[in-house]
């Protein structure tokens, strides 16, 4: 087998595969068996330069892997016989430089870096499938669905892996886990683009160990304890949690002293329902003064021009509660800064939060949110933008991302702003504009088919804003003592780490809970009503500009 032939198949996964198996079975950790694995595979290369052709390939690999081991072992028993750190250390330096010497002297550097690289994985594919069985007590057959491998794989890997590793689990067992059954619901994704940390963190384990970072300070050896989870588990996840997805930003910090702690900010559910309790104490006086400024506003909002005629005026009042509630969070925000004006805020372009609950707990948000949609170029129209709200009452009619020019109920509705004569349909779009009315998209007028949304054009959007920022001109005495109070108790419950993030806390009470109680308070002043369908109109805008 010619010199260039071996380099490819020893960069091969499968070769890897079994050097790393065959370390694996001779050390006491994954972490010994990488060290193993790389002695080995830089001992190959290195025997390699010397010739050109190898008869026996694999009787060549073993020869050195045995002699490789020995060394090892002699090694090992050399530091366990109390060898200075030291020279532990210099020995490390001295291998690391061997090996970027070699990089740097063969030919094809790329090859050797991807070497390298794939041992340190296979390591991982090994804990992962351990942690999940032992730790977070995972059938097989759910490991194999997770991982996206076979049932075979799965035990294959555990069988590679169980051996090295079952005093550390039976001693675990003895002491008996004291993972908690918590579970962290995630607001914000960390980036839009990039990164996104929180899926990092669906196990058990994970969320055990960014909760116990949560205030203070530990150390992997300080977690392993306090969890009963042996270090080779802790160590593993520690190290996928401090770098999230793209190795900038993940859900746990580790520090220049080698401990850790969490790098988002974590509610308990508790303090989730205190700060509702807080926003709702104002919601009457609130939703009264929304009242008084609908009734001097009400003929503007009436005689808006809307491109569709809205006959209930709570319907088109609906329309409007997304950006009121904008303004509102707006208006508590800005003072709430001002009660943090001791405070730089973070300039950190991520941002998560996480409320932790129990099992125990169904979490009861009640929250509003909403998602937004643009088309450029699509049915006459140069752009095309929609916003549906949704909630306790409503439904959500799409998500983020949506696209309309491929949503044929979407399409008719654009169509129907000019008016869309029934006769005038072919079967199949008869049957389409059907699925739109049961969608509350488009509605029957005589033999027209016009749009049941919030319809106007995009050189009306400012007033339309207008509007809405005014009907939110409370007064300056009530947003005060809102901001005062949320302001008071952020001040005791984010962790002193992150207080620079408290903004993001704040997420937890403007963007969840301001919506709710205005709408709320408006359904209690009758000025809004509660949608008999929830996947109705209410809360739906189509803004189009035209050619």
């Amino acid at each position: 087998m010619k010199t260039d032939e071996i380099l490819n198949l020893i960069g091969d996964k499968d070769f890897l595969d079994k050097i790393y198996r065959f370390s694996y079975h001779r050390c006491n950790t994954s972490f010994d068996a990488e060290d193993l694995c790389s002695d080995i595979i830089l001992s190959l290369i290195a025997a390699i330069q010397s010739q050109t052709e190898i008869g026996n390939f694999y009787g060549f690999v073993w020869t050195i892997a045995r002699r490789v081991y020995a060394d090892f072992c002699k090694k090992r028993n050399k530091t366990s016989n109390n060898i200075s750190i030291q020279n532990t250390e210099l020995q490390i330096a001295n291998k690391e430089n061997e090996i970027d010497k070699l990089v740097e002297k063969m030919a094809d550097r790329e090859q050797l870096k991807k070497i390298f690289s794939e041992i340190a994985f296979l390591s991982k594919i090994y804990r992962e499938v351990m942690v999940m069985y032992y730790i977070d007590e995972m059938k097989i057959k759910d490991i194999s669905e997770k991982l996206e491998i076979s049932e075979t794989t799965v035990k294959q890997r555990l069988f590679s892996a169980r051996n090295t590793v079952r005093s550390e689990v039976e001693t675990m067992n003895d002491r008996n886990l004291s993972l908690k059954p918590i579970r962290m619901k995630f607001f914000n994704t960390g980036s839009v683009i990039g990164n996104i940390p929180s899926p990092l963190a669906n196990r058990t384990l994970s969320q055990n160990l960014i909760y116990l970072c949560k205030d203070k300070e530990k150390t992997a050896k300080e977690l392993s304890d306090e969890l009963c989870v042996p270090m080779i588990y802790v160590e593993e996840e520690l190290e996928i949690q401090c770098l999230g997805q793209n190795g900038t930003y993940g859900n746990i910090r580790k520090l220049d002293n080698g401990k850790y702690i969490s790098n988002i900010l974590i509610a308990e559910y508790q303090e989730f329902q205190d700060l509702a309790e807080i926003c709702e104490k104002y919601s009457e006086q609130l939703s009264l003064q929304f009242k008084n400024n609908y009734m001097e506003l009400r003929k503007e909002i009436l005689d808006f021009p809307y491109l569709n005629v809205v006959e209930n005026e709570k319907f088109i009042l609906w329309a409007y509660m997304l950006r009121c509630s904008w303004e509102l969070e707006r208006q508590i925000c800005a003072e709430v800064n001002n009660y943090f004006a001791d405070i730089v805020p973070t300039e950190r372009m991520y941002a998560t939060v996480a409320n932790v609950h129990s099992d125990e707990i169904t979490p009861d948000y009640n929250s509003y949110g909403n998602d937004g949609i643009h088309a450029n170029s699509i049915s006459g129209f140069k752009s095309v933008h929609m916003r549906n709200c949704y909630g306790k009452y409503i439904d959500r009619h799409f998500t983020v991302g949506h696209n309309i020019s491929n949503d044929e109920k979407m399409l008719i509705l654009l169509k129907s702003i000019d008016g869309i004569l029934i006769d005038s349909l072919t079967e199949s779009e008869k049957e389409i504009a059907a699925k739109a009315i049961e969608s509350n998209y488009i509605k029957k007028v005589d033999n027209l088919l016009k749009p049941k949304v919030v319809t106007f054009e995009q050189k009306d959007e400012y007033y339309f804003e207008e509007l809405a920022v005014k009907l939110c001109e409370f007064d300056n005495g009530i947003i005060k003592d809102i901001a005062k109070e949320i302001s008071q108790y952020m001040r005791k419950h984010i962790q002193k780490h992150l207080l620079d993030e408290y903004q993001n806390y704040l997420y937890l009470v403007a963007a969840i809970r301001i919506p709710t109680i205005l709408i709320e308070g408006c359904i209690k002043q009758n000025l809004l009503y509660k949608p008999v369908d929830r996947l109705g109109g209410e809360g739906v805008i189509l803004i189009v500009e035209k050619e």
